[in-house]
């Protein structure tokens, strides 16, 4: 992935130690577009960001949100495949790639993150290819919220959270139209699998039905 300049101003701050600076976006603005050059390597400290590639058809795909401890930008490409778009306002740590591997190989624990998001990443690819070719809308959507749910701070046992992307995203994200994600949603409320207080806000009423829908079992 690549460095690009924001569509608004990026606000520095004081930088956490001398290889990295901190960095500011507000919600909408690109923090990397497709194509280009590696300039930069980004940890998430707070936030939401999304992966977007556009197709030929001008259809928009959303392969991956990023959330806090993710990094992005550390793989190595002549160009960017993908945009990476704040979904909300985030603070980003960002290393130049030119001191990045060299800092890998004094920081041990910084390496050992690198490799556990590599490895997140390898895994949320296939992931998404399982979710596309082989299951319905509602094993998506019900897939989809237990991912979210596990990213948050208590992992497997969140029982409630924010969704700070839009439907739109989300319908990008699973393949599905906007319409299709509220009706499987609603359906969920309707049943009692899953709370919607608000559209964004999420509480797991049944996860172990939510799970048995996305592993395609009911």
């Amino acid at each position: 992935m690549v460095i690009a300049r924001a569509s608004s101003p990026v606000h520095p701050a004081q930088p956490p130690n001398g290889n990295a600076s901190t960095v500011r976006y507000v919600g909408a603005d690109t923090v990397v577009e497709m194509g280009g050059q590696t300039a930069y390597v980004y940890n998430v400290a707070q936030g939401t960001l999304r992966k977007v590639s556009l197709m030929r058809d001008g259809r928009r795909h959303i392969s991956r949100f990023l959330c806090p401890g993710d990094f992005f930008g550390f793989m190595d490409a002549p160009e960017s495949a993908h945009s990476v778009e704040a979904i909300s306002d985030v603070t980003l740590v960002r290393y130049s790639r030119l001191n990045f591997d060299a800092l890998m190989a004094r920081d041990p624990a910084l390496r050992h993150r690198i490799l556990a998001s590599m490895s997140d990443e390898l895994a949320a690819m296939q992931e998404q290819l399982l979710l596309l070719g082989r299951k319905n809308a509602r094993e998506r959507t019900a897939a989809f919220l237990l991912t979210m749910a596990n990213r948050e701070p208590q992992g497997r046992y969140s029982r409630e959270f924010d969704l700070q992307m839009s439907r739109a995203d989300i319908a990008d994200h699973l393949g599905l139209t906007i319409e299709t994600v509220s009706r499987v949603l609603t359906r969920l409320r309707k049943r009692r699998i899953i709370g919607l207080p608000s559209s964004k806000h999420i509480v797991l009423l049944k996860r172990r039905a939510l799970e048995a829908i996305g592993a395609g079992a009911i």
